[in-house]
């Protein structure tokens, strides 16, 4: 089998890494000198769809680089299935579906640091669109990757989006939850540790045990790196235009903003995607 992969940043290695022997993966990257016309003369079966989708200066997504490869993949008149996995949030993914009408949208669920194990270990494998190409994106992640779950969601383009912006807005709600608890902890007179702390209240499984540690893994504090911050952005905006008030979402950007503003610089994985902590409010 001959799969594409187009954009070989932390998602697209996990995917290529998560694929068996059987499959020979041909991968597009400016980095890796290759092209979209270098991969019609691959002619793969099915295309996986990995670009970056940064945010602008407003919190909007910008959407142009995966535009332009719909554009070229139409334009190349290619016959492969074409799988999105980049972050695109509802109104968005419409507009690309306009370009490739049976476009599939399989979400990824992964830590950056952790890209590959939580790929083939991931309990949520999500295939939204039309149920024909959906059914035959799932037969290639049963019969040709290392993935361990076998039960998967299928349903439509928009609410697997959702799927994927819900998440990643719980989370980064949770860790400013736990940076104002974390105030709060060292403020009383308390013997344990936070680290204690929080172990007590993972066992409680209705919590899980991410995204609790303060400061977290970049040794800062609130939410920082390539996804989070230019999601809540994204979801939040999109929802402004369908007038829909995310007052909850917009105050954890907000406190983020202050948190992360007190810091000199950004990661460069943060500079990447064009993210900027301003301390203050997000947009109305």
């Amino acid at each position: 089998m001959k799969i594409g992969i187009i954009g070989y940043g932390f998602v697209g290695e996990a995917l290529s890494k998560g694929f068996k022997n059987d499959v020979e993966v041909f991968k597009v990257d400016p980095k890796l000198k290759t092209s979209i016309e270098d991969l019609k003369e691959f002619n793969p079966e099915t295309i996986f769809i990995c670009v970056p989708t940064p945010m602008h200066s407003d919190g909007i997504q910008d959407i142009s680089t995966l535009e332009q490869v719909a554009e070229d993949l139409k334009k190349n008149n290619f016959d492969s299935l074409v799988v999105l996995k980049s972050t695109v949030h509802p109104g968005n993914i419409n507009d690309i579906k306009k370009i490739i009408p049976s476009l599939v949208y399989n979400p990824e669920f992964l830590r950056e640091k952790h890209a590959y194990e939580d790929f083939i270990n991931s309990n949520l494998i999500v295939f939204g669109g039309n149920k024909e190409s959906s059914n035959k994106i799932a037969q290639i992640y049963l019969k040709h990757t290392k993935c361990v779950n076998k039960d998967y969601i299928f349903t439509d383009l928009i609410t697997a989006s959702l799927l994927k912006y819900a998440i990643n807005s719980f989370l980064a709600s949770k860790v400013i939850f736990f940076n104002e608890f974390h105030d709060l902890f060292n403020a009383v007179n308390t013997n344990e540790s936070w680290t204690n702390f929080i172990n007590y209240l993972s066992r409680d499984t209705r919590l899980g045990n991410s995204h609790m540690n303060v400061p977290g893994h970049d040794g800062r504090f609130g939410f920082g790196g390539a996804c989070l911050p230019k999601d809540a952005n994204a979801i939040t905006e999109y929802a402004s235009k369908l007038n829909v008030e995310m007052s909850l979402i917009k105050h954890v950007i907000n406190t983020n903003n202050k948190i992360r503003a007190s810091y000199e610089d950004v990661t460069d994985r943060e500079e990447q995607q064009n993210i900027k902590y301003n301390d203050g409010e997000v947009k109305k």
